[in-house]
C-alpha cells in the first residue's frame, strides 16, 4: 500500500524508550487469545548497534493490517548510506490516507483509531488500532522463531 504523503502524514513513534532504531519483522499475526503480535528482531546495518532483544508488540484488538514486502515500498528504501538520522522502525499516524480511506469505507471505525506502520527491513507492516500495543523485551535465540 504505497502512501504517496508518508512523510506529510506520519511522526515518528517511539513504542519504549528501549527499542532500537532498525528491526526485521520476524513474525506478525494473531496469536489466538494473546491478541495480534508482532515479533521484531534487532537488525541495524552497524553489527555495533544491534541490540541482542528481540521486541514484540502486542494488540488486544486491531481493525485492520496488512503486511508488504519491503520491495514494494520503494518510497521507504533505507541502505547502508541512509544517514543515521533517517533510520527508524516505527512511524503513527491520524491522518494518513490509508486511514482516511478506511474510515470512509467503514463507519464503525473509531474517530482514535491510528495507524501504525512499522518499517521492517524485510516486511512493513500498516495497523489500524484504537489502541497502543503492550511492549515487552526478550532475549533473541532460534527459540523464537
Amino acid at each position: 500500500m504505497l502512501e504517496h504523503h508518508f512523510w506529510e502524514n506520519f511522526r515518528k513513534w517511539v513504542p519504549h524508550r528501549d527499542v532500537d532504531e532498525v528491526y526485521d519483522v520476524e513474525k506478525i499475526g494473531f496469536e489466538g487469545e494473546k491478541g495480534f503480535v508482532v515479533l521484531l528482531r534487532p537488525d541495524h546495518f552497524q553489527e555495533e548497534k544491534r541490540s541482542e532483544r528481540a521486541l514484540r508488540l502486542v494488540w488486544d484488538r486491531i481493525v485492520s493490517y496488512t503486511v508488504t514486502d519491503e520491495s514494494y515500498r520503494p518510497e521507504l528504501w533505507v541502505s547502508e548510506k541512509t544517514p543515521d538520522w533517517a533510520l527508524w522502525t516505527f512511524y503513527i499516524s491520524e491522518s494518513s490516507e490509508h486511514l482516511t480511506k478506511f474510515r470512509e469505507e467503514n463507519y464503525l471505525v473509531s474517530e482514535e483509531t491510528h495507524h501504525f506502520f512499522i518499517c521492517g527491513t524485510n516486511l512493513m507492516a500498516d495497523i489500524l488500532s484504537d489502541e497502543y500495543p503492550t511492549v515487552t523485551f526478550l532475549k533473541w535465540d532460534r527459540e523464537l522463531r
